[in-house]
């Protein structure tokens, strides 16, 4: 089986952010006589620099990681979401749909995977070009998240375009992938069948946490060392606004000193400065910002702190479920998740690994961490429940059989019906 995907944002080991395709590629390919192949841009979108070196005369860097094929794609910079970073969207589509029309072999599978809707439209015409299958990955609901979010009305006419290339990629499609587990209801809303679709949420790598890097980044050592007293909540993920990040600010500030809790936030993004101000301006000294770290130093990390929060802004975006790589990596890590959303049926709940807050973020989560740092044993009993849930349900290992079985079924009804 050789199995294309296409995602601007993909990172390889060694980077910080998601490695939702690299796992799911890695586990496929270790599952017998498979290959898989990422098409990805190598200029990071977490840290804002270029990861790769290309001569004058290439915008293709080939790399291998554990039997994982990564196609590196030149792009245009961008430090903001203004034109530059639209250049970037487009050099990526253009540039790696020529590279893959050139490309001699043929794929029986291509994933055209949404962060923005060119990528996946891309692996939509190289499938018509080599003649394969072509599955649509909606990774977010685009563009009703940018409608949810309150960042657009739903009569601009480019959400009109979008919606539109939605819905086109819904109907070429041979499978929709989501990873959300009431997406589906979102996609028979619009008419398409709900046969079509694959639930597929994201996961975790349990070998990440059984044999973990010990030693961390100098400064994530040297703040974890001042702390070494203090029951630490952490968050670790992308700083932008739907993250809610001043949920989490509130509680520190109503928490002050008088408690042995510190608010510990890890990770980057357009919200950041932002919130240093405010911590600065406001003395909050219960809270302390990180830079992002690699994926493979986050469970020695996680194996350092004492719950994980996740906070959500109270959105109807979130009303189709919840899938972010940093919730299973608290469940792995053994962590108690402080979880502030207003739904219902969450992992969290699930799983009984946690507590879910549903209103007055900032009271609810300085009350629950603050219980959590006073009892460690029932701190401890969360976190067992977590990981084993986290464990039973969402291993890498576990979701590509799943998605590997889909596509095996697929590709042999098209061979049966090619061969009639």
């Amino acid at each position: 089986m050789n199995i294309w995907i296409f995602n601007h944002y993909a990172v390889a080991p060694g980077s910080s952010g998601g490695t939702r395709h690299y796992d799911l590629c890695k586990n496929i390919v270790d599952a017998g006589n498979h290959e898989a192949t990422i098409f990805a841009s190598s200029f990071n979108h977490q840290s804002l620099k270029e990861a790769e070196q290309y001569s004058s005369s290439t915008q293709v860097v080939e790399r291998i990681y554990n039997g994982v094929r990564f196609k590196w794609i030149k792009t245009t910079p961008y430090n903001s979401n203004g034109i530059s970073r639209v250049l970037n969207m487009l050099t990526y589509s253009i540039r790696s749909y020529r590279h893959g029309k050139k490309m001699k072999e043929k794929p029986d599978i291509i994933i055209g995977s949404l962060v923005h809707p060119f990528a996946a439209f891309v692996g939509y015409l190289l499938a018509r070009k080599k003649g394969c299958t072509f599955y649509f990955e909606e990774r977010d609901l685009w563009p009703q998240t940018l409608i949810d979010l309150g960042k657009v009305t739903k009569r601009h006419p480019a959400i009109f375009i979008m919606s539109m290339l939605e819905l086109f990629l819904y109907k070429k499609s041979k499978r929709i992938i989501v990873l959300f587990d009431k997406a589906k209801n979102y996609v028979t809303s619009r008419g398409i069948s709900e046969n079509k679709v694959v639930y597929l949420p994201n996961g975790v790598d349990p070998a990440r946490y059984e044999s973990s890097i010990s030693e961390l980044p100098e400064e994530v050592e040297a703040t974890l060392s001042l702390l070494k007293d203090r029951f630490i909540a952490i968050y670790l993920g992308s700083h932008g606004m739907a993250n809610n990040l001043d949920a989490m600010l509130d509680a520190a500030k109503k928490l002050g000193e008088k408690s042995n809790v510190h608010f510990l936030f890890v990770g980057d993004g357009p919200e950041k400065l932002r919130l240093l101000d405010r911590k600065q301006a406001e003395s909050i000294d219960n809270a302390t910002f990180l830079s992002p770290i690699p994926k493979e130093f986050v469970p020695a990390l996680l194996s350092r702190v004492h719950a994980g929060v996740l906070p959500l802004k109270d959105s109807p975006v979130f009303k189709w479920g919840i899938s972010p790589n940093k919730l299973y990596d608290y469940m792995a890590a053994s962590l108690p998740v402080a979880l502030l959303c207003n739904l219902e049926d969450t992992p969290v709940d699930q799983s009984g690994g946690g507590i879910v807050i549903k209103s007055d973020f900032a009271d609810g989560l300085a009350e629950a961490l603050n219980n959590l740092s006073e009892s460690p044993e029932n701190a401890a009993l969360m976190g067992k429940k977590a990981k084993d849930y986290v464990l039973n349900h969402h291993s890498w290992a576990n979701l590509s059989k799943k998605l590997l079985n889909v596509i095996e079924n697929d590709c042999i009804q098209r061979e049966e019906r090619e061969n009639h």
